[in-house]
């Protein structure tokens, strides 16, 4: 194995704590920060490997992570706008997978990051949780394909710690939301009898 290789998985192990790191965070904010540092440095692995699909695939995901922190710091943001820097992103996804054509691995790059673009421009830290569930899997198994165990793992534990932050910071949200909501209602009822 070639000093790119190990490089490159050096790459990944820090991708994959910051990854871990990631799904664990209460808000967005902190929660694209924290992202944003893994697809870098997963991206600087793919540059050492010479995996051109990866490579525009992370690249694109480096650019979509610093978009979707400006909307999270502008959660005011109009809606038409995020909807056109996220179709900016897709297009450049599409473009540059189509000009650097290797095989059906661009055709799922395309995809899959179409389906990260989807994920990370939510605007909730809940609802990123919630869908990485789905992009987070297909990314294993596009890992898989490319045989590349550091980023299987790296998008395995980021499945694994985003279910585990649904389980540890969603659900109690919406159970104490719930509990205020029953408490007002009731207090609303006593005020009527």
């Amino acid at each position: 194995m070639s000093w790119q290789w190990w490089t490159a998985q050096g790459f990944g192990l820090v991708g994959l704590i910051f990854a871990i790191v990631s799904y664990q965070q209460r808000t967005t904010i902190k929660l694209m920060w924290s992202k944003s540092i893994s697809t870098l440095c997963v991206f600087a692995g793919f540059v050492f490997l010479g995996n051109v699909p990866a490579m525009i695939m992370n690249g694109a995901g480096v650019l979509r992570n610093g978009v979707a922190m400006f909307f999270a710091y502008k959660p005011s943001t109009d809606r038409k706008y995020k909807l056109v820097g996220g179709g900016v992103i897709i297009a450049l996804l599409i473009v540059l997978n189509i000009v650097f054509w290797k095989n059906y691995y661009s055709l799922y790059s395309m995809i899959l990051g179409a389906l990260f673009v989807i994920t990370y421009f939510q605007s909730t830290s809940a609802r990123i949780r919630h869908l990485s569930v789905i992009s987070e899997t297909a990314a294993v198994v596009y890992y898989s394909l490319l045989l590349s165990p550091m980023n299987i793992a790296i998008e395995a534990f980021g499945l694994i710690s985003s279910a585990v932050g649904i389980v540890r910071v969603d659900i109690p949200d919406v159970v104490i939301e719930r509990e205020m909501n029953e408490e007002i209602e009731k207090g609303q009822d006593d005020e009527w009898e």
